[in-house]
């Protein structure tokens, strides 16, 4: 762990990973600048945040206000519907979402799939346009040790603001009320001490 990193920003690493290998798996930005990210909750806004500290041009949506607010203040844009990016990152986890991402996508580019949809359910994607207009459809699961390395030194070099993200903090006997009280507002990890 970097020194100085609070232990709660550490506590980051793991999702800012995933978002670190998410994008190592899209397009690089020069056939790539322009970003579009469809889901506001913590992973979305930290893909959001480092798409735009590379120097993209990143629209973030999502039907909650506040979390366009969050992406607006990384220096992201906001909408409440994607349309012809050069690349988009699905951080939502429905099926429905997914078919919203190959939609919003531009003739010739790609969707990066990172929200992982529950066991068992099938996404209904529309054909013409993986057809047609050649659309690349990748996955992005987890990360690598390397990668956890580059979300440490993120979070140490104030890359990415982890505050923003922080709720809390509470203890475990908290835990279920606040993971139980719905994903509504400006999204957010909970900083649970034990």
């Amino acid at each position: 762990m970097p020194e100085g990193l609070a232990a709660a920003g550490a506590a980051m690493a793991e999702p800012l990973a995933a978002a670190v290998h998410a994008i190592a798996r899209a397009p690089a930005k020069a056939a790539a600048p322009d970003a579009g990210v469809l889901g506001g909750g913590p992973m979305g806004q930290m893909i959001a945040a480092l798409l735009v500290a590379e120097g993209r041009t990143v629209t973030l949506a999502d039907r909650h206000a506040e979390r366009r607010a969050q992406a607006e203040a990384t220096g992201a844009m906001s909408a409440e519907r994607l349309t012809d990016h050069d690349v988009v990152f699905e951080a939502v986890g429905r099926p429905d979402a997914w078919r919203e991402a190959v939609q919003a996508c531009a003739p010739g580019g790609c969707v990066v799939f990172v929200g992982g949809c529950k066991a068992g359910d099938d996404a209904s994607l529309p054909t013409r346009p993986l057809h047609y207009e050649e659309l690349d459809l990748r996955g992005a699961f987890h990360h690598s040790p390397e990668e956890v390395d580059r979300a440490l030194a993120l979070l140490a070099g104030k890359a990415l603001d982890w505050r923003a993200l922080a709720a809390g903090p509470i203890g475990l006997e908290d835990l279920q009320e606040a993971l139980g009280g719905g994903n509504n507002g400006p999204a957010r990890k909970w900083v649970v001490i034990p």
